[in-house]
């Protein structure tokens, strides 16, 4: 499926007047506004369906406590579409193995598969649900590099879709769709890639489709998503996410141009910045190949002012600078725009040395940044690559800081100085 689901078709599966459709989405709501309230913002359609099915004040479910908001999240969600029989049943699509009880729950708190005509209580039913999903909660918050930075929304549509295509999902055969998409951080691609895993033609056809569609309906309720059609802006201020979300992270290793792998930071880190402010720009997880075709028009992938007439040419007006500094970096993170910047990767990290590289900066706190990096995780101390892993990294101001604002010293090496940092900067794009 190619096109994206839009929000409004969460209500082909609710229908108002049946009052256990009402209750599964008020739960779901319930959950979300008290977890994250910022994920129904006024205009949102799921905020308008929330103030429009409001059960009374003291019909409401207080919130789940003790557990990640994403698990409180998901836990009506995994419920409605789940049901719960306390008798172990067959499965549906083979009319055995495995034996399923309770709310879809395979194996026992020991980890012993169920079998024919094993019974459960209802208390045990509903705490192997919540065992199951703390669990799956803690494999995608390690397995899956973007997950701690979604939004509590997000990370409850993927929990609900681990909890019925189960937990090692991510990066295995037949899911390359949705994890492709994950890895890129090509968010906006995340509904219609869920929309794949329906098993056509099978007795669960119908009702994973329903499924499907609310889990991506749940992932895009945030108006922050690249979804909602919204632009970075400088007139929004500080209403961005920090970190910013959507923005991919390409690859430079798996560039189709083999000699230009160890060259194409420079391009990689712009076409991250590209795509994240004019998402559908390039296409796919190597879109990046895309953008340094078009930079080889005016230069080198290594010549700055390639870049920038890239940039130009995509409706980006942007500018190279050699003075740049953190707060620099927080003034375009508060305007929704990541910032490419240069840096010092080798030798140790009070003397750098070598030719330079590129990444992103998407987010910071008072002493971190927040990088995507087109190699890989660097190891800012003693100037060495740890692993290929350059999604989400975060960096200590100290470090990265000696790293980028620099001045020579001779011999090829260099040291500190404050307000001498490389970036490329966005004033405006159309």
């Amino acid at each position: 499926m190619s096109r994206s689901i839009p929000v409004g078709e969460y209500v082909e599966h609710f229908d108002p007047d049946l009052p256990h459709h009402r209750a599964w989405l008020l739960e779901v709501l319930e959950q979300l506004v008290a977890h994250a309230p910022q994920a129904l913002e006024e205009g949102g359609t799921l905020r308008r369906l929330w103030t429009a099915r409001q059960a009374p004040a003291g019909s409401r479910q207080a919130p789940l406590a003790d557990i990640p908001a994403a698990v409180a999240v998901a836990l009506p969600l995994v419920k409605e579409f789940e049901g719960c029989r306390l008798t172990a049943y067959p499965d549906p699509e083979t009319g055995a193995e495995p034996w399923t009880i309770g709310w879809g729950s395979t194996r026992d708190s020991q980890g012993r598969p169920f079998k024919e005509g094993d019974r459960i209580s209802q208390e045990q039913a509903d705490a192997l649900l919540r065992s199951r999903l703390e669990d799956d909660w803690r494999r995608l918050r390690d397995c899956i590099p973007i997950y701690k930075a979604l939004s509590v929304n997000r990370q409850a549509a993927l929990l609900s879709f681990t909890y019925n295509c189960g937990p090692r999902w991510f990066g295995a055969q037949g899911f390359d769709t949705l994890s492709k998409a994950l890895k890129a951080g090509q968010l906006e691609a995340v509904p219609a890639a869920l929309m794949l895993y329906v098993n056509p033609g099978g007795p669960s056809e119908a009702g994973l489709r329903r499924r499907r569609k609310a889990e991506g309906a749940l992932w895009s309720a945030s108006p922050s998503s690249p979804d909602q059609g919204s632009k970075p802006s400088p007139d929004r201020g500080s209403s961005h996410p920090n970190p910013l979300v959507g923005v991919p992270r390409f690859q430079q290793r798996d560039s189709a141009q083999l000699a230009q792998r160890d060259r194409t930071c420079f391009s990689s880190s712009c076409a991250m910045l590209l795509e994240a402010i004019k998402p559908g720009t390039l296409q796919g997880a190597n879109g990046d190949d895309q953008y340094l075709e078009v930079v080889q028009r005016f230069g080198d992938t290594t010549n700055a002012n390639a870049q920038i007439r890239a940039l130009a040419h995509f409706g980006v007006m942007a500018r190279l600078v050699q003075n740049a500094d953190f707060q620099l970096i927080e003034q375009q993170i508060a305007r929704g725009i990541p910032i490419p910047c240069g840096y010092l990767h080798r030798g140790p990290v009070d003397r750098p040395t070598g030719s330079g590289h590129w990444l992103i900066v998407i987010g910071h706190t008072p002493t971190q940044v927040v990088v995507n990096d087109p190699w890989g995780e660097p190891d800012l101390i003693h100037g060495t690559t740890l692993n290929a892993n350059g999604m989400g990294l975060r960096f200590s101001r100290l470090n990265f800081g000696k790293r980028w604002m620099v001045e020579p010293i001779g011999g090829g090496a260099y040291r500190y100085a404050q307000g001498k940092g490389w970036a490329v900067v966005v004033d405006s794009f159309r």
